[in-house]
Parts: C-alpha cells; sequence; structure tokens
C-alpha cells in the first residue's frame, strides 16, 4: 500500500468527517454540538429533523465504507429470522459472509452487542460495529464448554481524536483543555484506513494476500492492489492453436518454475544460476539483439539443463548450465502442447523477475517449498479464478511440482528438507 493512497484516503475520510459536523453544526447550538464531540453525548431526532442513526449512515457511515473500498448493500434481506432483527448492511466484495450494525455516535458497545447477537445466530462469519466513531471487527467462535465468545478479527479503531481536532479547528466547537494525547488527524485517519480498509480486512479474514494479489496480476493481471503495466497471459506469444486455458496454463507454469529456481537457488543446489545477474547480462550484452531472455535463457536452463540427464545435453548449451543437476520430477519438462513455441516478451519478463521474483524472496522461497504456488494460491485462498480456467492442465503442473520437490529431495544431498532443519536450528 503506497502513501500516496494513505493520504489520498485520508484526505477523502476528513473530507467526510467535515462534512458530517458541518450537518451538525446547522441543526444544533454549540453546546449540544460540543457534548457529542467532546464527551460522549448522544444525538437525538428533534435536533437532527431525522433518526440519529439515519444521520450518522448517510454523513459519516456510508462515506467512509465507500472510501474503504467496500461494496455494500444497507438492509439487507434475510429470509431467517424476525424482520424486525436484521442488520443494517451487508458488505458485497468479500467471499465471507460479511455483516454490519450502525449505531448513532457514541453508542458503539451497543452496536458491539448487537453484533454479537447476529453472529451468536450462526447465519453470518462475520460482523462490523461501528457508531460512525469507533469501529470493530467480530467473529463468534465456541470455548470448550460450547459457549459462543465473541472474538476481534481487526483490531478496532476509535476516530474521535480526529473528529475532535477538526472540530476544533473549524471553531464548531469551544474547549478549554488541550486534547492530551499527542496523536494527529492525519495520524489516526492514516491508522485507521490501514487498519479497516477492505484490503486490509481481507488479509484479516483469511483472504487474498499482499503476496497472491501480485501473483494473480504477475499471471493474469487480476490483481485488486497491485498493478503491474502488462499481465504474463496477455503478453504471451504462442503458437497459432493454442487456447485461452494454454495461455493461462503456461503463464503459471512459467512462475512456478522461476519460484522453483529460486528456491533451489537458495538452497545452494543451483550455485551458477543467479536469474537477477543473468537478467543484467541479457539486458547489458549482445543476447538481447538474438532474442528474449526467455529463448535465450530460460528455455535452454528449464528444457535443455534441468530436465535432461548430463549426457544427453548438447554440446552447444552454455557453459553456466554445465553443472546444473537434472531434476527428473517433471516440472521443467513441457506439459503443454507446442510448449517450446511459447515466447515472452524482455518489457514483461522484466516485472515479472524484479517486482515477484526478487522482491518476494522470501515468501516466494517458502511457497515453493511447499509445491505449486498455484496449488497452494486455490486451495488456502478464496479465488479460485487462475485455476478453474485450465482444468485440462491444473492438476499436471500440481503433479510435476510435488514430484519435483520429492526428485530433489531424494536425489540431491544437500535437500530442500535437510536445508529447513538446519535453518530451523
Amino acid at each position: 500500500m503506497s502513501s500516496q493512497e494513505i493520504e489520498e484516503a485520508t484526505t477523502a475520510i476528513r473530507s467526510h468527517i467535515v462534512d458530517f459536523l458541518t450537518t451538525l453544526d446547522n441543526q444544533m447550538d454549540e453546546p449540544r454540538l460540543s457534548e457529542i464531540v467532546e464527551a460522549d453525548g448522544t444525538l437525538q431526532s428533534k435536533n437532527l429533523g431525522q433518526t440519529p442513526e439515519r444521520c450518522v449512515e448517510d454523513d459519516l457511515i456510508w462515506p467512509i465504507l465507500e472510501t474503504l473500498g467496500y461494496e455494500y448493500t444497507p438492509r439487507p434481506y434475510y429470509p431467517v429470522g424476525d424482520s424486525d432483527e436484521q442488520p443494517d448492511f451487508r458488505i458485497d466484495n468479500l467471499s465471507e459472509t460479511v455483516i454490519g450494525e450502525n449505531k448513532s455516535v457514541n453508542n458503539f458497545e451497543t452496536a458491539k452487542r448487537d453484533i454479537e447477537g447476529y453472529l451468536d445466530s450462526r447465519r453470518y462469519e462475520y460482523g462490523l460495529s461501528t457508531d460512525g466513531f469507533r469501529w470493530g471487527m467480530y467473529a463468534v467462535e465456541t470455548d470448550e464448554r460450547g459457549r459462543a465468545d465473541l472474538v476481534t478479527v481487526v483490531e478496532e479503531q476509535n476516530i474521535a481524536p480526529a473528529v475532535r481536532r477538526i472540530a476544533r479547528n473549524q471553531g464548531l466547537v469551544s474547549y478549554t483543555e488541550e486534547l492530551q494525547d499527542n496523536s494527529t488527524v492525519e495520524g489516526v485517519l492514516g491508522d485507521f484506513y490501514q487498519t479497516f480498509n477492505h484490503y486490509g480486512v481481507r488479509r484479516a479474514i483469511g483472504g487474498l494476500t499482499e503476496f497472491y494479489d501480485l501473483y494473480l496480476e504477475v499471471t493474469t493481471g487480476n490483481g485488486e492492489y497491485q498493478h503491474l503495466d502488462s499481465a504474463l497471459v496477455d503478453a504471451i506469444e504462442d503458437p497459432p492453436d493454442a487456447s485461452q486455458s494454454e495461455e493461462l496454463a503456461f503463464a503459471a507454469l512459467l512462475v512456478d518454475r522461476l519460484a522453483f529456481v529460486k528456491l533451489l537457488a537458495d538452497r545452494g543446489i543451483l550455485e551458477r544460476v543467479a536469474l537477477h545477474a543473468q537478467w543484467s547480462e541479457h539486458n547489458q550484452g549482445l543476447n538481447r539483439f538474438r532474442g528474449s531472455f526467455y529463448s535465450q535463457y530460460l528455455q535452454p536452463l528449464f528444457y535443455d539443463a534441468l530436465s535432461t540427464p548430463p549426457p544427453q545435453r548438447d554440446d552447444e548449451l552454455p557453459e553456466v548450465f554445465s553443472d546444473v543437476p537434472y531434476l527428473g520430477g517433471g516440472l521443467f519438462e513441457p506439459v503443454l502442447p507446442a510448449e517450446r513455441a511459447f515466447d515472452i516478451p524482455d518489457s514483461v519478463m522484466k516485472p515479472v523477475l524484479t517486482q515477484f521474483i526478487e522482491n518476494e524472496e522470501r515468501t516466494l522461497v517458502n511457497e515453493a517449498a511447499e509445491g505449486s504456488i498455484l496449488e497452494t494460491y486455490t486451495e488456502e485462498f478464496e479465488s479460485r479464478e487462475l485455476a478453474g480456467q485450465i482444468p485440462q492442465y491444473y492438476a499436471d503442473i500440481v503433479d510435476v511440482y510435488r514430484a519435483e520437490i520429492e526428485y530433489v529431495e531424494s536425489e540431491i544431498e544437500r535437500t530442500l528438507r535437510s536445508f529447513a532443519g538446519t535453518e530451523g536450528r
């Protein structure tokens, strides 16, 4: 998450607060506004011309939810339960069932109790409580005695200190004491946004992580939070008869293979293979005029070195691959029809190497050690779109990755497992 994004969101939330305070200032006299902002006073319908909860929703909660990145449905219909006991809203762009309960300002504990009641009904997975100032995300867990307890999923946030400072700066309230905390409006609202934005909550409740979002962006360009100029699947130079599933499978295979190469290099198994250094040499040398980095370096590494026993290797294989071990698990053997006819332009390969393979080194290696990144992505996270579009090859990709790890562990003395054990000690 960039500092620019946080700054823009903070500015937007501040604007929502100013609009809300302006609405209150237009409806009530200054002492009453001070009670609301400076203490724990409650809004009253006679001051507003509408119900307090509706006023807070329209002028504060809904605008903030939109800035946080949520799509929502107010007063959703659920066919089960008392129609008089329905949540105030439902979040529509999270895979889990997330409902929300709104209250008027300074009534957060009531919103929290109501959410606990909804979640205890077992019809909903997560609940968001807010009074516009305080925000909390919860779930219900059952203890050993079968009792349901409300648990905090996302750390509660309170933007009241920012509201107070903004009201004072706007001259909307008078005060005689300085605020006791040293927090700034930008600090409070920045922390709030980083904790409660759609991406943060999605991660907290088991959704797509930043790593897997970037993985999806690299392969298909469909990441929600990462944005690259080009995705592999859009830039693939493929054989004339290749299908979309084959293109997607090739993109996933390439990223999986690069991850495994990185894993082996970090384990000391590929001592002379350094993707970053080889890319720099290619980019600055004459090879770039002979073809892409993929065709000039990665194809020979995959097909002619890693998947070919040394006695069978071509004499013209680059000398840098002379001590590359043979891996017999199948990951580097062609899986797709006419796979050697695929190519990737350097302009797209560069961000894959620099922004994913190198920048995500630790995460990439950890995931590669577990097996196919694609397998982990589809099994542990809610979005199965990528694997769902390549059913013809998904099982093959996963199987050869698993077989490759098993082969490395059984055939190479300095195995992944022994390295992990030494590293742990």
